[in-house]
Order: structure tokens, then sequence, then C-alpha cells
């Protein structure tokens, strides 16, 4: 019995005592990732190792630095340039910094499923969520499973302290500002869904500039935030009484679904309706008319993204990052000043 006293605590004592695996035990006492058990789990896996006394040897301390040398990149697809634009942005960083670069998307199949993939199975050190279709209450969890490894890229969910955004109300107001600067009072803001993070900054800068201005507002909330969701939605705004003579859309997909629901309804644009997208892109200057945008840095704010996750990496604390560059208006062919009573 002295022997057995006297002898060194392992992890499979941890492991005997929490009722788990050995592997799982040196896992979360490592705060590695691939230890994917509930809070609850990594709860008793402690305390079972106070209990036992159990303390990693200087080998094992060693392994906290073992690293993928790898990121993750959860998109939700690429349909829009946006996120095009994100991930060269992630991709250029990540490499400065020697890290490699995964991408997934869960455009058709489970995000869930994804993530478990990416990040339970230790196939990155870190990973950056630029999705809007993953549920808060699920982002939540994940981050009390395996804190330090998720950066929020694009959104913001309360209860997870790491993420990176851009200015969203202040894009909105730009867009405003120019349209009004024009001659327009009737503008409709055309967003995606009300409970998205994004869709809820830009529209809540929509309806701040517009009081500023002394603007009438008009909103149409839609389900999705593609072309046809911007097709659909301008036939809202059409439908209004009385109708706008200027619509701001909350994404670039939206606005170019825009343009072509204005031209079936055989609206003119910009004489008869002018049109804003919130984001650019190179596309603008092919369509008919040229699209007015507001330039946002979403280069930089993958940039930034990797900045922050190699932190969180390296043990640093998760924080909200505002990316500082303001939006900027790139005033094309399908803004123009207010024809009355045309």
């Amino acid at each position: 019995m002295g022997e057995q006293l006297r002898r060194r605590p392992t992890l499979a004592d941890v492991a005997r005592m929490a009722g788990v695996d050995t592997s799982l035990v040196s896992r979360v006492l490592r705060n590695d990732p691939r230890g994917f058990a509930s809070a609850e789990t990594r709860e008793r896996i402690r305390a079972a190792a106070q209990e036992v006394g159990y303390r990693a040897n200087a080998a094992a301390r060693g392994l906290r630095s073992a690293r993928t040398m790898t990121l993750g990149l959860l998109l939700p697809g690429f349909s829009s340039p946006v996120y095009a634009s994100i991930a060269h942005g992630v991709e250029e960083r990540a490499g400065q910094h020697g890290y490699g670069l995964v991408l997934g998307t869960h455009a058709a199949g489970d995000p869930h499923e994804t993530i478990t993939d990416m990040l339970m199975h230790g196939r990155v050190d870190g990973l950056l969520v630029a999705s809007g279709r993953i549920e808060d209450r699920a982002l939540r969890r994940l981050v009390g499973q395996v804190p330090q490894s998720v950066v929020l890229v694009n959104r913001q969910v309360r209860g997870v302290a790491a993420s990176v955004v851009l200015r969203d109300a202040d894009a909105s107001a730009v867009a405003v500002a120019h349209l009004a600067e024009l001659g327009h009072r009737r503008i409709c803001g055309i967003f995606g869904p009300g409970g998205l993070d994004t869709m809820v900054r830009r529209r809540l800068g929509f309806l701040a500039e517009c009081r500023e201005q002394g603007v009438e507002p008009a909103v149409v909330e839609m389900a999705e935030r593609d072309q046809r969701a911007g097709f659909d939605g301008v036939g809202r705004a059409l439908a209004r009484d009385p109708r706008p003579t200027a619509v701001v859309a909350g994404t670039f997909p939206m606005a170019v679904g825009a343009l072509a629901g204005l031209h079936d309804a055989g609206i003119a644009v910009p004489r008869q309706m002018s049109v804003v997208a919130l984001h650019n892109d190179g596309l603008a200057d092919y369509l008919v008319p040229r699209l007015t945008a507001v330039a946002m840095p979403t280069e930089r704010l993958g940039a930034e993204a990797v900045e922050l996750a190699l932190a969180l990496v390296n043990g640093g604390e998760p924080r909200r990052v505002v990316v500082p560059d303001p939006p900027r208006l790139v005033r094309r062919e399908s803004t123009a000043p207010l024809i009355s009573n045309d």
C-alpha cells in the first residue's frame, strides 16, 4: 500500500476516477481541441486530476506547444464575392505567419459536422467562423468545449468574446448620406434576416442616418441575402405607397438581384430609382448600369481574424475587434440626382 502511495499518479489513475478514456484525459488537461467533451465531463476530469494529485511531467507539458500550423476557415459557400475576399485576406496573413489554411464550407452539408471535422479532430489549431448560418447557442457550446480556438468573422454572438467585425453601421450611413445628397427623401433598405448580427448593425446604421438626414425610411427584411432576395425585395419596395426613389441593398448579391428586379418591372436605373450596394466587387463595373457601392475592408477583416486567432492559440485573451478602416463610397452609374415627379 505504501509503495502504491509513493507511486506518481498517472493519466490512467485520473481516467479511472473520472470514468473516461485516458486519451480524453490527456487532451482535456492539455486544452487540446481534440478533447471533445461536455463542460461537465471536462470539470469531472480536472477534479479527478486534482484529487489524485496528478501533475503533468515536463515531457507532457511540452506537448502543449504541439501545433498543426494550420488554421481553418468555415464559410457558408463562395457565392458571394465577400467570402472570396475574406478568404484571400486570411490566406495571405496566415502564410506570413507560416500557417497553412484549410477551407471548409457547408453549402451542401451540416455546418456542425464541418466544425467537428475541422476542429474537434485536431486538424487545425484554430477555427475562423465566417458564417451566419450556425445557431448562436451552438457557437457558445463550441467555445465552451474548445476555448482559445474559435474566432467569429464578420459576426458577433453574445457569450462568444473573440470576434472581428467591420463598421457595418457606418457603411449604411455612407450609402444613405450619398443618396440624401442627391436629393432622395424616400429610401428603402433591403436587408437579410433580422436576427443576423451584420444585418442588425447595417439596418440600425441605415435608420440612424435616415433620421440624421431627414429622410423617410422604409425597411424590407428578407430571409436570405442572395440575388433572389434582392430581386424579391425590390418588388416589395416598389409595392410601397409612396414608392421610394432609392434603394440601399444590404449585400452585393442583393443589389445585383435588385437591378434585375427593377429591369423586369420597367423601372429605369438611375433615372427612376437609384441603387447602392453595401460591399463592393469588381463585377460592379460590368453590370448595367455600373453599380454604385460602399467598399468595405474585407481582406483586412480576414487578416485581423488571423491575428486574433494566433493570439488565442498562444494563450492570449479573447476580445472583440472592430476593423478601423472606414467604409468608402465607390460612385458609379446606378445613382443619380432625384428627378421630381418622374
